[in-house]
């Protein structure tokens, strides 16, 4: 996938994208846009964490930086040192989507080591886990990310922009997972699920998981 293409198309929502992320859309909002803080002698303003931050709809490659962007601020590292690292290394590759890149998601430890003390305590013990986890879930075409598959590889739930517009889809019929969740919960069994859709148990299974998980 090259940057310019798939990854530069607005697919989502800051609700939509809030919902995928299990993230509060105020919280993801100032991340994206940014946000002024109200203080006794000024009125501070804070740039966007992201270095394509926008200011109503996100690309795919959007959607990834903010994975991250989550992952880091769970584990404390202060947004400024978020977004310094963002800007740095946009700049350097060339790309909209640092966090997004293959050699991103190859080298996160040994790049993010080599800046401040910081990031040292975030990659301390288990504290990386998720960056590894996230890069599991990947599939990069050249450089840029260009599936996210939120349960796993093995599994049969892929977000990719370029079919079903971005949305959460079974890998093997094409169809939403929020189609095929809503049909079971509406009594039918998942084998009847998956003969009507043209798709399979496990496909209907997986589906299902992934929605109830962002109840």
């Amino acid at each position: 996938m090259i940057e310019g293409a798939a990854s530069n198309i607005g697919l989502y929502s800051i609700v939509d994208a809030a919902r995928l992320l299990k993230t509060e859309r105020r919280t993801l909002a100032r991340w994206v846009q940014g946000y002024t803080e109200n203080l006794k002698s000024e009125v501070k303003a804070y740039a966007p964490v992201i270095a394509g931050g926008r200011d109503s709809l996100l690309t795919f490659g959007d959607l990834i930086e903010l994975m991250y962007v989550k992952g880091f601020r769970e584990r404390r590292v202060e947004l400024e040192t978020i977004r310094q690292v963002s800007a740095k290394y946009s700049k350097q590759w060339e790309t909209e989507y640092p966090f997004a890149t293959k050699r991103f998601a190859i080298g996160a430890r040994e790049i993010l080591l080599q800046e401040s003390d910081e990031w040292s305590e975030c990659l301390s013990g288990q504290g990386f886990v998720f960056a590894d986890r996230i890069a599991e879930q990947l599939v990069h075409t050249g450089d840029l990310a260009s599936e996210w598959h939120p349960l796993g590889r093995d599994r049969a739930v892929v977000v990719d922009p370029r079919r079903s517009f971005g949305k959460p889809i079974d890998t093997n019929s094409g169809t939403s997972t929020y189609v095929l969740y809503k049909a079971t919960e509406g009594g039918d069994s998942a084998e009847s699920v998956a003969w009507w859709y043209g798709t399979n148990v496990e496909s209907v299974l997986d589906s299902r998981e992934f929605e109830i998980s962002l109840l």
